[in-house]
């Protein structure tokens, strides 16, 4: 079994010794990827850290969610795959359909193609979706690394999503990432133009490691619609600038789960970040030689903010409201 979960008895003694004294009694994720069977094509499974799926659906969360957290009440904010080749509409359904706005909370897949505002406002008023995620794939660009926030969330459903006072899960494009001016701009336009919009930027602005983060948030942390969730965050570094820079209220625990139950490591290398993976998958490098035993990404990310809290000496307080309460905050702003 791939899934690096604490049902392998090296992860359940690394909960033990490492994070139960650490994490609080409730986690929310803000940052979980669902789909179903139905919505993924034979001939091309879900690529999770080198292992081949042909689905991860809501009986394989809730499962991982145990096995994951021992003891610990759990939620997640859930939406689908972004990948042009599976279907949305069948992924957004599922989505829609299983999350209970109590424990998982849905957010809806958005291709920019979509032709009809008021098809798309009705699909989301009517599947209670709490927000929405765009998606640089679906821009359809021949260069992926030319594609800008303004492509993706064009005006029409951002007038949408100001009127119900949704939530934006961003995972920006371009090859610059957080320090990419196009970027940077694009968000403090996106934040400004849209007050009621609240926008969620994922890992943190792809900001893996630290040169990539330094500097880049001093723009960006006076906005105050915009929040900060960190998944597959793994450099205690970069957390430990971003919990310097940014309101503490405003950062999110997210994971990106499935992919973040794999097992490996994001790493930096000479102001570069990478993957290292137990097998081969095309974003990492992978151990070969099988010197390595792996924990989850997702067991490094929560060893990387216990040691930036550590480091920083923040309290309890700070990582009940990074774990829970500054997501359930915001799902009460969106609506629920």
């Amino acid at each position: 079994m791939w899934r690096e979960t604490a049902k392998h008895e090296r992860n359940m003694r690394i909960f033990r010794e490492e994070l139960d004294a650490f994490l609080p009694e409730r986690i929310l994720d803000f940052h979980v990827h669902v789909i179903n069977r139905e919505a993924v094509p034979a001939e091309r499974p879900l690529d999770t850290g080198g292992h081949r799926i042909g689905k991860y659906d809501f009986d394989d969360l809730d499962q991982d969610l145990r096995d994951t957290y021992p003891g610990r009440e759990t939620s997640a904010v859930c939406f689908g795959f972004p990948d042009i080749h599976y279907s949305m509409v069948a992924n957004n359904r599922y989505v829609q359909t299983r999350c209970d706005r109590r424990r998982h909370f849905p957010l809806r897949l958005f291709d920019p193609s979509e032709s009809d505002p008021a098809a798309v406002e009705k699909d989301i008023a009517e599947g209670g979706f709490l927000g929405i995620k765009p998606y640089l794939d679906y821009v359809r660009k021949s260069d992926p690394n030319s594609v800008e926030i303004a492509e993706m969330l064009p005006d029409w459903i951002m007038e949408i999503v100001a009127r119900r006072g949704l939530i934006v899960m961003l995972h920006i494009p371009r090859r610059g990432r957080l320090a990419d001016p196009i970027n940077q701009d694009q968000i403090i336009s996106l934040c400004r133009r849209w007050p009621e919009v609240k926008i969620v930027l994922a890992h943190v602005g792809r900001a893996y490691f630290l040169k990539n983060v330094v500097g880049n948030l001093d723009k960006l942390k006076s906005l105050p619609n915009l929040w900060y969730d960190l998944a597959m965050l793994n450099n205690w570094e970069v957390l430990e600038h971003l919990f310097s820079v940014v309101p503490r209220e405003k950062i999110l625990y997210a994971t990106d789960i499935p992919i973040a139950l794999a097992p490996g490591k994001s790493v930096e290398i000479n102001d570069q970040y990478t993957y290292v993976t137990s097998v081969p998958w095309h974003l990492s490098i992978s151990d070969d030689h099988r010197k390595l035993v792996f924990t989850s990404f997702l067991y490094e990310e929560i060893r990387a903010i216990r040691k930036a809290v550590g480091r920083l000496g923040l309290g309890d307080s700070f990582v009940e409201s990074v774990f829970h309460d500054n997501g359930a905050k915001l799902l009460k702003e969106a609506g629920v």
